[in-house]
């Protein structure tokens, strides 16, 4: 009986480390941008449907609760990306190398634009 419980929770232990090879994203696929996931979201709308919403959110854009919100929801972006950088510095300050290689990084530090 222990020999069997043994390989039962040696079969579910070796499973549990392959199930995130075997459920991740298929390496030979781009990766899709938001900007494509908001078509993939918009794709049963009709043009006309489509065009509404887009003229119903530019409208609400120009609400000053609206602008305040998403200045707020910026800000706490950009702190987050910055307290985020700092901590993975701090568990390994040999990776500075590798972040000064990434463009939304030098973009988010004003490095490049």
């Amino acid at each position: 009986m222990k020999m069997k419980s043994l390989m039962t929770m040696s079969i579910l232990a070796a499973a549990a480390q392959l199930a995130p090879v075997g459920l991740g994203q298929d390496s030979d696929q781009p990766q899709k941008g938001s900007r494509h996931n908001q078509e993939e979201r918009l794709a049963n709308l009709s043009p006309d449907e489509r065009q509404r919403l887009e003229t119903a959110r530019q409208k609400a854009m120009q609400d000053p609760a609206v602008q305040a919100a998403n200045e707020k929801m910026k800000q706490a972006h950009k702190e987050f990306r910055d307290t985020m950088h700092a901590a993975m510095l701090k568990a390994d300050p040999t990776i500075q190398s590798i972040l000064d290689k990434i463009p939304e990084a030098q973009k988010a530090r004003g490095l490049k634009r």
